[in-house]
Parts: C-alpha cells; structure tokens; sequence
C-alpha cells in the first residue's frame, strides 16, 4: 500500500485502494516496478519511504531465508480443495529444497480479517459512489451496484470499529516477521475456474485470503504453484513486510526458478 500512485486510477476504497502490476515473471515484476513506483504529492496515500531497485536480489536465492508457513487459513478457517492444498505443501517442500528454513506461523481468524476488510470497503465505497449510484445507477453492472449498495446500511460506528480492529488485525502480521522474513499463504482456497462459468465464479471467489493484506497494506505477490486437473492454474501467495518488495521478489524468483511454472504457457 502506498509504493504506486493511485492518481487517476478509478477509486474504490481511500483506505484499501492500491497499484500493483501483473507480468509473466518475477523479473518483469522488478522492472515495472522500477518504473512505476515512487512518492506522489498527488495521492494522499503514497509513501514517502524511498523507493529501490526493485531487482536488486532476484538472483541471491532462498538460502538462509525464514519462511513463516500460515496454515490456518487454509486448512481451518476456509478448508481449501484437496488440489490447492497439495500445491501449497509442495510450494513449501521447494523453498526448504532450495535452502529457506520454513516453520509454521499463526494470525488470527481469517474471518475477522474478512469482516473488517468488507465493512471498510463497504463503507469507503458507499461514501465514493453513492451519488452517482443515485444519478447514474445504470452505469453500474448489475453485481457492482448491489455490492456497492449494501455499503448504504453501515454506520459511521461499524466503520470506526473496524479501523480500531484493523490496527490490531495488522500488528499482528507485523509481529508474524519477528522470526520471518517472508509468508507462505493459500491465494484462493480453490482451483481457478472458466471466466465465463458464473455459477462457479460466485462459489469459489469469496474462497479466499488475498484480503487480508489488501487490509494491512503488506506486499504479497500471486505466484502459479502447480495446474489444476481440469489444466487451469493453482496459485500460492508470498507476503514481506511493509515496503520490502525486495525481499518479497527474492523469494519469488528464488521460487520461481525451482519450479519453472511461469513458462508454461496455454495452448490456444
């Protein structure tokens, strides 16, 4: 949160809106970042932190890297598909084989984390959007618009409430590193889906822990961990602490060049 400027980015939530980019490898990351990343008086959000070269350690490896394995969320809190818990096992056996030390970490429920992540969206996005959805309702999808709108039946102390459960939620991620210098988290607690199966869409994206960091603002990076029987993508997360993209993208190449998973590529 805060290393790109959100200025003329379309705006969701002031408190959770953030910029990152999407590429075939983790060196492309590290160069988009390098161009894009920096301080910007224009977005009240934006980092005063310097930003660095963002490749810097993409070749340095995974030895003597801590790895804080979170298990919960993935085999307590939302039990995931046998498929994804297999890929995120595998995912932890490669970082050791390459030299990490990887032990098990907790956080709180993933549930908590969820529920104030939803209120503050619902609540900054109604506070966005509520006049247009008053004038213009028809310039919103049919599904944007009812999410958006159940933002209109918060109260101002469901949202303070959540702020004050966020400083918490957040310093415990914080503490997670005390012995890590990375996390191992599920991505989706399910294998993807065709983007044109609505049906399936619905069940299996709010099957999920990406948004417990879009709630405390540390960099997680999406990593491919393995293909689906159906030979769609099963995915992984790695997380660093705040502003340590450097570290983050280590590991991910570190990762990445043990399993070889980016350079498949679909048949079309």
């Amino acid at each position: 949160y805060g290393l790109v400027s959100r200025r003329g980015v379309f705006p969701l939530s002031f408190t959770l809106d953030h910029v990152g980019p999407m590429a075939r490898s983790v060196g492309d990351i590290a160069m988009m970042l390098d161009a894009i990343a920096g301080h910007d008086a224009g977005d009240p959000g934006s980092s005063p932190a310097p930003t660095h070269l963002f490749g810097s350690e993409l070749k340095r490896g995974l030895r003597g890297l801590r790895v804080g394995f979170v298990r919960r969320f993935h085999e307590d809190d939302l039990p995931a598909d046998a498929e994804m818990v297999a890929a995120i096992e595998d995912a932890a056996r490669t970082l050791e084989s390459e030299g990490a030390k990887v032990r098990d970490v907790s956080l709180p429920p993933l549930a908590e984390y969820s529920g104030v992540q939803r209120v503050i969206m619902l609540s900054e996005s109604w506070a966005i959007h509520s006049r247009w959805l008053r004038e213009k309702p028809g310039d919103y999808g049919a599904s944007a618009r009812r999410r958006l709108m159940a933002g209109a039946f918060l109260t101002a102390g469901d949202y303070v409430h959540a702020q004050q459960r966020r400083s918490d939620l957040t310093a415990a991620v914080d503490d997670a590193f005390r012995d890590a210098d990375v996390l191992l988290v599920a991505n989706a607690m399910d294998p993807s889906c065709a983007i044109d199966d609505d049906e399936a869409i619905a069940r299996t994206y709010p099957r999920q822990a990406r948004n417990v960091f879009s709630l405390t603002g540390h960099p997680a990076i999406a990593l491919m961990s393995g293909l689906s029987k159906a030979g769609l993508p099963l995915s992984i997360q790695l997380v660093a602490r705040t502003l340590d993209e450097v570290t983050l993208l280590r590991a991910a190449a570190g990762y990445e060049r043990a399993t070889g998973w980016h350079a498949r590529r679909p048949q079309i």
